[in-house]
């Protein structure tokens, strides 16, 4: 709806650029001395009085020549257009703007980085990214933007190491004029450092974890707190049966103070899960709990407690969680009933669908929410926008 009331208002400027420029530019008079319009004037109008959007934007394009005073309507129409979807005709607007001679060098640069985002548009990328790359190479004024859209070129090619370099020619330019790197309004260092998680995932995922640990480090020159990287690195390292380091590199991820995350704790597990950290585990958990009283974690502290020390001790903690933490009070009641009952496996059946249930991230950005993590969110395409909001757990307890 939107975008059809911004086309319709285009549609209206159009036609009043198009009679004011024919008025300045002087009009054919008949043998009468009445001034004439051109015959595309009027079947503008009445394809515009009819609905018909699609037969004004053509005759308003015709009648409407192309000078620096029409330059920002053609290329309005253009990205009206091309939001609609209509993308090929947002593409014939601005091809046919670079055919005109008259147009400054700037409005030409503008011209060629409307039509180089019709492309990304369409998934032309080739094009695109030719058009872009010889823009930033030719204006010194849109170099920065041309590079901010070649890392969508790059990373809809999944072509990181192309995308890591432009990420570090941002960062560069920005520290030259003093000011910050952004790539579509998020730091470039940010980005770049998700580049090269995006390599060393790759290369994980063949197996060549040394390259992986290479990548994974180079994100943290940067960010040294950055979580995808650490927990890359944890990763690593156990694969390579390195656990000491999978340790050194965890205590990174906890010393982040980050929520605790299905992810998190799984990962937490996976590296005690040998003598001699099987006291680790329990003590991480045990400081996690005092920073948050997730109900997630007070599930894991009582399984282990139990695994460890027994029922009793378990019992006794989640009685102590039930004084201290009403808002855990549906998932304390349920593993202690599960603890204590006799008949124990309703309440069981339910603890697990909960966990099942129990994972969430919403996007800061747009709103979209997901039951796993992903670190760029799928309906907005921002990077490390979704965060953990607890799933039927939390909801249940009004965290």
């Amino acid at each position: 709806m939107l975008l059809n009331n911004a086309l319709l208002l285009v549609l209206l400027i159009l036609a009043v650029a198009a009679g004011w420029t024919l008025g300045r530019s002087g009009l054919r008079m008949d043998l009468a001395g009445r001034a004439q319009l051109p015959s595309q004037y009027y079947r503008g109008f009445n394809f515009l009085l009819d609905g018909e959007e699609e037969g004004a934007v053509d005759a308003f394009t015709e009648a409407l020549a192309v000078n620096e005073e029409t330059l920002d309507t053609h290329i309005a129409l253009g990205s009206v257009l091309r939001k609609r979807g209509e993308v090929d005709r947002a593409i014939r607007i601005h091809q046919n703007l670079l055919k005109r001679p008259q147009l400054s060098a700037v409005q030409l640069h503008q011209s060629h980085l409307e039509l180089a985002r019709d492309f990304i548009a369409a998934g032309l990328y080739d094009r695109a990214e030719q058009l872009l790359v010889d823009l930033a190479a030719q204006s010194s004024e849109f170099s920065a933007t041309a590079q901010r859209h070649l890392l969508d070129v790059y990373e809809a090619q999944r072509d990181w190491s192309a995308a890591v370099a432009i990420a570090e020619e941002l960062i560069a330019l920005a520290e030259s004029e003093g000011q910050s790197a952004a790539g579509h309004g998020q730091p470039a260092q940010q980005l770049r450092g998700h580049y090269l998680c995006e390599q060393a995932e790759n290369a994980h995922g063949f197996g060549d974890y040394k390259a992986a640990k290479s990548f994974y480090e180079q994100a943290l020159r940067d960010q040294p707190q950055d979580l995808r990287a650490l927990m890359g690195l944890v990763r690593c390292a156990l694969e390579d049966s390195d656990r000491p380091s999978a340790m050194k590199y965890f205590s990174r991820v906890m010393e982040s103070n980050r929520r605790c995350t299905p992810e998190i704790l799984g990962l937490l597990r996976d590296v005690c899960s040998a003598e001699p950290y099987s006291d680790v585990y329990l003590s991480s958990l045990q400081r996690y709990y005092s920073q948050q009283n997730s109900p997630l974690l007070a599930l894991a502290l009582a399984e282990e407690l139990s695994r460890q020390k027994g029922n009793e001790a378990a019992s006794l903690f989640l009685r102590s969680t039930l004084n201290q933490y009403p808002s855990a009070s549906v998932a304390a009641s349920l593993a202690l009933n599960a603890l204590e009952s006799q008949d124990s496996q309703p309440e069981r059946d339910v603890l697990d669908e909960l966990i099942r249930n129990d994972h969430g991230y919403q996007c800061d950005h747009c709103g979209f929410t997901v039951k796993t993590r992903h670190w760029r969110c799928p309906g907005c395409r921002h990077w490390d926008s979704l965060h953990y909001r607890g799933g039927a757990l939390e909801q249940l307890n009004g965290g």
